[in-house]
């Protein structure tokens, strides 16, 4: 994209309902969930409005489009229910936290305690011991084994 051009974005308004679908006829389910058959749009339209409900697409791909006669707005809110729902259902993520050999132990301390905060909020954590170049792996064992100690009141701890 060159400077000064403009990049188009399609907002999406939801289903087309009532007099926003422009097709000749349409599929149509009733509020029972009835298919109808193939009905001209203007007919579909009188039958929605003569039950006191709206004309919603909900197959806008298929020939002729698919529409069914409901209420909108209670279809909208069932939706936005739906995403929330969804949305809580999110997993908890697994944070991590490096530790070195030589680490300092105002470091180690600090990094204990947010694991011990992420633990509590329900995260699953990861501990890592990072050697680099020539430290000494018995002494790294031996300052993880020291730091898994603050660890041990949690159920399960998997090396």
């Amino acid at each position: 994209m060159s400077y000064g051009e403009k990049k188009e974005f399609k907002k999406d308004y939801g289903p087309r309902v009532n007099e926003y679908i422009r097709v000749p006829q349409v599929q149509l389910i009733d509020d029972k969930g009835e298919n109808l058959g193939i009905v001209d749009t203007e007919q579909a339209r009188k039958l929605a409005l003569d039950a006191g409900l709206d004309l919603v697409e909900v197959g806008a791909s298929a020939k002729p489009p698919v529409c069914r006669i409901m209420n909108f707005s209670k279809y909208v809110y069932e939706q936005n229910k739906k995403k929330r729902q969804n949305k809580g259902g999110k997993m908890k993520e697994q944070k991590e936290f490096r530790f070195t050999p030589v680490m300092d132990i105002g470091d180690t301390d600090y990094r204990i305690k947010r694991a011990h905060e992420f633990l509590t909020k329900g995260h699953q954590v990861k501990l890592t011991m990072v050697k680099k170049g020539r430290q000494s792996m018995d002494q790294a064992r031996a300052v993880f084994s020291e730091i898994l100690t603050n660890f041990t009141d949690y159920s399960s701890i998997e090396t």
